[in-house]
């Protein structure tokens, strides 16, 4: 028997995918096997798609049943797009699905463990690093523990929320430069889903792309960087104190001044890259201040195109036949 649970599944569409349409008619066959009401939010990113994936939308909204398509205005940051997905999600379910390197066949096992009790569900899954990215990513862990970012290791970007954690997120005001923090952040129950990539999938993995992520979300998660800023300039000024002090000493006591001429341009340009990285520091966090204070939405929908065909056309949302409950309190209203 199909389920009543009611089942959304997001993807993000690429601007030149060649798997679309394939992508969607199996999930779309599967949610319909397995679940009575159900749907496929598509998330593409505008202006406009390429005319043949644009093709291949129109061709399912005629053909498949439960399928949104939602045209953002502009190209957003990825996950500004899957919140907007979230956002206008309407399951008591949710599934964040990258169908380019998660498999298709995970979505049932992930729904039935976000349905034993677990609010929301991380998926993990293995991937090729190299030496110098699993160093770079054990010390980002331990910075992220610090602003209290708690993830799995290898984890992906598949996640299955229910209707409350859902609430829970969308409900934070604007969580688009927080998106999974605040899934994280929900105090909800959750676990970690442990699967395998497409084959031949590899998720994008460099050191340039690594420190980006790593500094998104040091600044639009937390103001302890900040505090680490200003420590880390407080600790210069002591050091410069002291070393120009000692400069002091070394001049009166020797009255060799080219002695420290090393150790003089050693510590200015260590003074200098602090100086640097606080400045980097501030400007990201002057660059978050602006965001929040502008008044531009994140993301804007140009248009919502739904399916022309029903998932069943007679199921309706009224009963027939009242129910023993009803059938009881009209029988008490009667004795009394």
């Amino acid at each position: 028997m199909k389920s009543d649970s009611f089942v959304s599944v997001v993807l993000v569409v690429d601007q030149y995918t060649t798997t679309l349409h394939e992508a969607v008619t199996q999930i779309q066959s599967d949610l319909d096997r397995r679940y009575s009401d159900y749907e496929v939010v598509l998330i593409a990113q505008g202006p406009m798609l390429d005319s043949v994936v644009a093709g291949q939308v129109e061709l399912m909204l005629k053909q498949l049943p439960s399928v949104r398509y939602i045209q953002l205005a502009a190209h957003v940051h990825t996950d500004v797009a899957w919140a907007a997905g979230l956002e206008n999600a309407i399951g008591d379910f949710v599934l964040l699905l990258d169908y380019s390197v998660d498999p298709l066949s995970v979505i049932p096992d992930v729904v039935k463990i976000c349905k034993s009790g677990f609010d929301v569900v991380v998926g993990v899954a293995k991937q090729p690093q190299t030496f110098v990215y699993r160093f770079f990513r054990a010390c980002s862990d331990r910075i992220l523990q610090a602003v209290d970012y708690h993830l799995p290791r290898n984890a992906t970007g598949l996640r299955c929320l229910s209707r409350r954690a859902v609430n829970s997120v969308t409900s934070t005001g604007r969580f688009h430069h927080q998106f999974y923090l605040r899934i994280q952040k929900t105090g909800y129950p959750s676990c970690s889903f442990v699967y395998e990539l497409c084959p031949g999938a590899v998720l994008e993995k460099s050191l340039i792309r690594g420190f980006r992520h790593l500094v998104r979300l040091l600044v639009f998660n937390s103001s302890r960087p900040l505090r680490w800023m200003s420590g880390m300039g407080l600790m210069g000024s002591c050091a410069a104190f002291l070393f120009a002090a000692y400069s002091v000493l070394i001049h009166l006591i020797s009255g060799n001044v080219v002695q420290g001429w090393t150790t003089t341009i050693l510590f200015m340009s260590m003074l200098f890259m602090l100086q640097f990285i606080m400045m980097a520091f501030f400007g990201e966090y002057l660059g978050r201040l602006l965001d929040d204070r502008s008044e531009q939405a994140d993301y804007s929908v140009v248009f919502e195109q739904n399916s022309t065909v029903m998932v069943n056309q007679d199921r309706v949302n009224v009963l027939d036949e009242s129910t023993s409950h009803d059938q009881n309190l009209v029988q008490t209203g009667r004795n009394q």
